[in-house]
């Protein structure tokens, strides 16, 4: 181990409180990472190991203890500085891929390097290169909504890689892969480690990616238990240390995290147990009561069945229709002037060959001031726009929305840009006179909007860009 750690964490740990008191999620941690050093994280599930990676990588605070990077705690670094750090030299991999739903595959991959700073052109042509290293450079146009699970975790492995971190944390790299393409992404962590330009901290139940670790460390209870076997090349297998429990070994519960020492133990328990046995008698009388009417009621319930039936029906298609069909998003975002700006919202059928009519939308537009929604005046066109009922097709319809952002300050999640709620509420139905199966759909867009008192040089020097950094206008978010 180098005498500085890349990261560090020094007897931190998380706890988060419930009804039968406290959990400790990571429990007095202590472990160091070295740069270019490969640690694969094992243990059962519920065991504390996605935890430990959030906390290595800043992305939540610990209860007790601390957590450095390049030797200084994380809680100590200013707003722009954990986020310099993040966005260059960490690549994240988090279980679920979050790509961002309104951007294609490449868009993505190119995102953390343009908040970095780089050219749109060395982005590109670096997200290119990504993408081909892991078979996914045809689809590169591809939304997050066209892709499988398991393409949709390659490409946030991608992403992950864009700026050539110094760290990468990984959660469950292999998941929802088949055979081949897991063989291929344990390849790509390979030769990173190979490389030894970038420290790899991998959460895995794979034996295959623990084989490639420096160190492979086993979790249990929200602890780091020291004694684990050392890896195995071919198919590993990471020591279990004894419990102090007295379950058998063989026991199926032998197999899952055991639960939390601090959780006090209470049985299920079934109420009104007794007011069960007094009502048999009564029960069994009215059963044979209702025997004489039995035939009725069979009759109206399977009457009554068969309307349900199909109303559920309808109801499940018109929801998968506003659901699944209908694609709506924020197509872009222009500058008038004097604080004045225009979204533009688009509305997309993917399913033309089933009609889709949509009544409105009706939208509004919030900025985030002191930790609050701030509602902005708006104009969406014509007041009877939102009245309309509208045939939404393959082509994209275009919805405009301006709005004007008044004096004053607002909260910045990222430094120079504002942060805006788009909303837009809906009603979608399968015939364009209002009489089909409605499905009244919400949806909310987010968007970093440039500070329009800023100049371009502003925000590159307050982020510590380069000079030629493009300064986009606006930036998509995820729903949240």
């Amino acid at each position: 181990m180098t005498a500085t750690p890349l990261v560090e964490i020094r007897n931190a740990g998380l706890a988060y409180a419930t009804r039968r008191g406290p959990i400790n999620a990571v429990d007095a941690v202590s472990l160091q990472i070295a740069p270019g050093e490969c640690v694969a994280i094992c243990g059962r599930s519920g065991s504390g190991k996605s935890t430990l990676l959030a906390l290595l990588g800043g992305l939540c605070a610990p209860t007790c203890g601390e957590v450095l990077f390049l030797g200084r705690p994380w809680a100590s670094l200013r707003g722009h500085e954990t986020q310099a750090a993040r966005a260059e030299q960490i690549g994240f991999l988090p279980q679920e891929s979050v790509l961002l739903p309104g951007l294609r595959a490449l868009d993505n991959v190119m995102l953390p390097q343009l908040i970095a700073g780089r050219s749109r052109e060395a982005a590109c042509e670096r997200a290119e290169s990504l993408l081909t290293r892991v078979g996914l450079l045809e689809r590169w146009d591809a939304y997050p909504a066209e892709l499988s699970g398991g393409q949709q975790r390659r490409v946030a492995l991608a992403r992950a890689l864009a700026t050539n971190p110094r760290l990468l944390l990984a959660d469950e790299p292999t998941n929802d892969l088949d055979a081949l393409a897991e063989q291929e992404i344990v390849r790509i962590l390979a030769e990173l480690k190979a490389a030894g330009t970038t420290a790899i901290v991998v959460v895995t139940h794979d034996p295959a990616v623990a084989a490639i670790a420096d160190r492979r460390l086993w979790m249990e209870r929200g602890q780091l238990v020291v004694g684990a076997a050392p890896p195995v090349v071919q198919r590993p297998t990471v020591e279990r240390p004894n419990s102090s429990t007295n379950m058998p070994a063989d026991s199926p519960a032998a197999a899952f995290e055991l639960p939390p020492a601090t959780l006090l133990p209470q049985p299920p328990t079934v109420e009104s147990l007794g007011w069960w046995r007094a009502a048999v008698p009564f029960v069994l009388g009215l059963g044979v009561a209702a025997v004489a009417l039995s035939a009725i009621d069979n009759f109206v319930a399977r009457r009554q069945q068969q309307i349900v039936a199909t109303i559920r029906q309808q109801r499940r298609l018109a929801e998968e229709m506003a659901l699944q069909d209908l694609r709506a998003d924020v197509d872009d975002v222009s500058a008038a002037g004097g604080g004045e700006f225009k979204a533009m919202l688009f509305l997309e059928n993917f399913r033309p060959a089933r009609e889709l009519y949509v009544l409105g939308p009706a939208t509004g537009v919030a900025v985030q001031r002191n930790g609050r929604w701030e509602s902005l005046p708006t104009a969406a066109g014509p007041a009877s726009a939102a009245k309309e009922i509208r045939e939404v097709g393959a082509d994209r319809l275009l919805i405009p929305v301006a709005f004007t952002l008044p004096d004053g300050p607002y909260d910045e999640l990222f430094r120079g840009y504002l942060h805006i709620r788009i909303s837009a509420t809906m009603v979608v139905s399968d015939r364009g006179d209002g009489e089909g199966d409605l499905f009244e759909r919400s949806d909310a867009y987010f968007i970093y909007l440039r500070d329009p008192k800023l100049t371009e040089d502003d925000i590159r020097t307050t982020n510590g860009w380069g000079p030629k950094a493009p300064v986009p206008l606006w930036i998509a978010m995820p729903a949240h």
